[in-house]
């Protein structure tokens, strides 16, 4: 891979700023790969350290990608020693963008999957039209207690999964309609690519499959007060099988020793407790379970692929009143308050789910439009469009 950009001047270069974690790459990087294949197109990838250049190869080998460099944003040790916080928890996302914009907005494009990477608009100098693709669904039009993300106006473009999201944004007045695209899901696209997407089983015995995914919101996010005793409460019980796999952030600044004795709470056959690993965000476990209990997590979306039983723990008991998502999420299976109301509403999931089933089938329509098309390529083909679009106004 790679392709030296000044060799020729009809070469485009799209620089992917990856400051979120490795946890996003899924949700970009099927459309960097799809990109690199096109013509007169170079893409550059940024990565926070030496690991995530080693996911990210793999990932983009994995899926085809033709000219693409990956770049580690390495700090002078000065910056670095300065800052006093050289841990994998405070990843200095901000000095890294800023010490390399010179650098990412060369480019003719910026494609980011979070909004922290929208500072490089504000810097001095000339900046290239940026287009955000959302990792999730809903995130940056959801309040969540905490207003919405008023970043999310600075991008030129914003590539959205699915016709909710479209209208969301566009009602709430972050984005005009002409800078809003529907391109469906990349993350399932790409999953789809590396043949992921297939039902399987975990556990060698006939019990159905709880999946528990807590959030890390400080305020919707359930684990601190049910985790436990929902472990204990399913150990009891022994008629199901349990896969505690919470989003990536939540455990990810909390000591080594911490995160061992919670993998070591595992029993083979039974429970599988993953603080973090690859298959909390390779949809592994939304695959394998055959019911969903949650409270905040987009991840919703991506088990009811396939519409399934699901209960939502609505540990606030508002009805996520003060979130533009979580109405109609929580709406899709039965909502539970207390630790006391998972088990029973657990047993009757099963039987309850045809209450729900169309239900979930609409809301994933509308959330994560068309599954069968890949929205990699549908993203590569707006991206380029653009471009085309503006050289053409300039020229």
């Amino acid at each position: 891979m790679g392709l030296d950009s000044a060799a020729s001047p009809k070469v485009r270069t799209i620089a992917f700023p990856l400051v979120g974690g490795r946890h996003q790459f899924l949700h970009g990087l099927p459309v960097a790969a799809s990109l690199s294949r096109r013509p007169g197109v170079e893409v550059e990838v940024f990565v926070l350290n030496m690991a995530e250049t080693r996911a990210a190869w793999a990932l983009l080998d994995a899926l085809g990608a033709d000219r693409v460099d990956v770049i580690e944003m390495r700090l002078p040790r000065m910056v670095e020693k300065f800052t006093g916080r050289r841990t994998p928890e405070t990843p200095l996302k901000t000095e890294r963008l800023v010490w390399w914009s010179r650098r990412i907005r060369r480019a003719a494009c910026i494609v980011t999957l979070e909004r922290t990477s929208s500072l490089l608009k504000r810097l001095p100098g000339r900046c290239p039209p940026m287009i955000h693709i959302p990792h999730g669904v809903g995130g940056a039009r959801r309040a969540g207690g905490g207003g919405l993300d008023q970043r999310f106006s600075r991008f030129d473009l914003a590539l959205l999964a699915g016709e909710s999201d479209r209208e969301t944004t566009v009602r709430l007045g972050l984005l005009p309609p002409e800078r809003v695209a529907i391109v469906g899901q990349v993350k399932l696209a790409g999953l789809r690519r590396l043949g992921k997407l297939r039902r399987h089983r975990l556990f060698d015995n006939d019990r159905p499959t709880v999946l528990y995914n807590p959030h890390f919101h400080p305020r919707r996010g359930t684990w601190a007060r049910f985790g436990r005793p929902l472990i204990e409460a399913l150990r009891e019980d022994r008629g199901f099988n349990l896969i505690v796999a919470p989003h990536m952030r939540l455990f990810q600044s909390r000591p080594d020793e911490e995160i061992e004795a919670l993998r070591a709470l595992s029993e083979p056959d039974w429970l599988i407790v993953d603080p973090g690993s690859d298959r909390s965000t390779d949809m592994t476990y939304t695959m394998a379970a055959d019911i969903y209990l949650g409270d905040f997590s987009s991840q919703l979306y991506e088990y009811l692929i396939e519409p399934r039983p699901c209960v939502l723990i609505d540990q606030l008991g508002d009805g996520g009143r003060d979130d533009t998502m979580l109405p109609r999420m929580w709406s899709l299976g039965e909502r539970v308050t207390e630790v006391e109301q998972i088990m029973p509403a657990l047993r009757r999931a099963t039987a309850r789910h045809a209450e729900h089933c169309e239900a979930q089938r609409a809301t994933v329509r509308e959330a994560i439009g068309r599954l069968d098309e890949d929205a990699g390529e549908v993203a590569a083909d707006l991206i380029l469009a653009r471009l085309d679009a503006r050289a053409s106004r300039r020229g």
